[in-house]
């Protein structure tokens, strides 16, 4: 009798001590504050909900949200990536991710936003951001040079080439971190290779092996003596570092870069580019992209509460908290962003601009093994930056990678 007191005592203090509480996990260190605040606002609502939020290191983190959720060791939600995606999916199939339940609101979402969660008709996560990524500047620095916005890639070089007699570095690389070079190739190819080359590709009309991809190659090759003196060992943190504190002009970066940036030195003006393209007759376009969702797992403990953060999660004033934090472009419609210029140019950058065919997130290529993302372009681009493969050779690669599984490229 006594044992079988003592079981259900430590049940209910169980129960008690995961009651009201929701652990969140996520790549976005940056989102803190934001969980904080919506805590304050759900307890304000009457909600006893405690929110726990933990940050993993970018590079660590799908290994770790894989290998706790399938050991019963993982949070209620989860920072998703996008679909298609074959982290993603795997994950869905595996039924480590749930589908929301279709009472779910989810109308303060255009269409576009909801497709990159949908998968099999079920929504998997709430939506938080879209991303425009592309060239970062230091108004400053172009503005005391007299330089004007490049309106081509030879312009592009022609102002890093100002930059670098000025002794100026003109574009600070994180070369360390393999991501962030496929990140810089794939910017550069909406706007160079441009939308209808990547849609050819999808359709098989054309190859990695095409002359177009193989000059991008070579073009980005050709930049790198305008990055920083050893730029292969440096990482984000670092560009974010230099780039605040005048070190750097110019950054192939994200808009989510801007929070940190602005942490650090509040007084740096920066601009945003879309990379230029090869020529004049060319339109310039971005790289967007819904960047992720908030997802409910198998794993998930307090089911009740975690649904409630999500529906305020798929709210305009989750979507205003977010933005006036991190300064990035939130996933719901309606939602009051801040009086910020940089800001407003990304929102219209990615309502106006955004290439309609990519190649790396979002992309058909990223879907199956070899990835163009993780198993081609990353170690890739590192490896031609680093002088161990031609731009030549780097085409070949994407070619005999994705034609093992994608059949448009089979037989080219």
């Amino acid at each position: 009798m006594r044992v079988l007191f003592l079981l259900s005592l430590v049940l209910l203090l169980a129960i008690i001590a995961v009651s009201g509480e929701v652990t969140i996990w996520s790549w976005r260190s940056q989102d803190a504050d934001v969980w904080k605040k919506v805590e304050a606002n759900l307890r304000a609502q009457g909600y006893n909900i405690k929110i726990k939020f933990t940050a993993y290191a970018p590079t660590e983190y799908d290994a770790k949200v894989n290998l706790a959720l399938q050991t019963g060791t993982g949070p209620d939600l989860v920072y998703s990536r996008r679909l298609p995606g074959g982290r993603t999916q795997a994950l869905i199939d595996n039924g480590l991710y749930l589908p929301l339940p279709d009472d779910f609101d989810l109308s303060h979402f255009p269409q576009a936003v909801l497709n990159s969660v949908t998968s099999g008709g079920k929504a998997y996560g709430v939506p938080f951001a879209v991303q425009v990524v592309g060239i970062f500047y230091n108004k400053d620095f172009f503005e005391q040079f007299g330089l004007s916005i490049p309106r081509t890639w030879d312009e592009l070089v022609s102002v890093a080439e100002t930059l670098k007699n000025n002794g100026i570095t003109p574009f600070f690389v994180p070369g360390k971190e393999a991501w962030a070079l496929t990140m810089q190739h794939a910017m550069c190819g909406v706007s160079v290779l441009g939308p209808e080359w990547i849609k050819d590709l999808t359709e098989g009309k054309t190859c990695f092996l095409d002359v177009k991809f193989v000059d991008l190659n070579r073009k980005l090759n050709d930049l790198k003596k305008y990055y920083q003196k050893g730029f292969m060992g440096n990482s984000v943190n670092d560009l974010n570092a230099a780039f605040a504190f005048g070190q750097a002009a110019m950054v192939f970066y994200g808009i989510w870069g801007y929070q940190t940036w602005h942490e650090l030195n509040p007084d740096l003006r920066v601009g945003y580019f879309m990379v230029p393209p090869a020529n004049e007759c060319q339109e310039p376009y971005a790289y967007t992209y819904m960047d992720g969702a908030i997802a409910l797992t198998s794993n998930v403990k307090n089911r009740e509460d975690a649904l409630k953060v999500l529906e305020f999660c798929a709210t305009p004033e989750f979507g205003t908290i977010f933005s006036n934090i991190t300064y990035n472009i939130p996933a719901v419609s309606g939602a009051k962003l801040p009086d910020l210029e940089i800001l407003k140019i990304a929102v219209d950058t990615y309502n106006n601009h955004a290439s309609p065919y990519v190649y790396w997130v979002g992309s058909v290529f990223v879907t199956k093994k070899p990835s163009l993302y993780t198993d081609i372009l990353s170690p890739g681009m590192q490896a031609m930056y680093s002088g161990k493969i031609t731009p030549e050779e780097l085409a070949r690669m994407a070619q005999d990678g994705i034609s093992q599984w994608y059949e448009p490229l089979m037989k080219k």
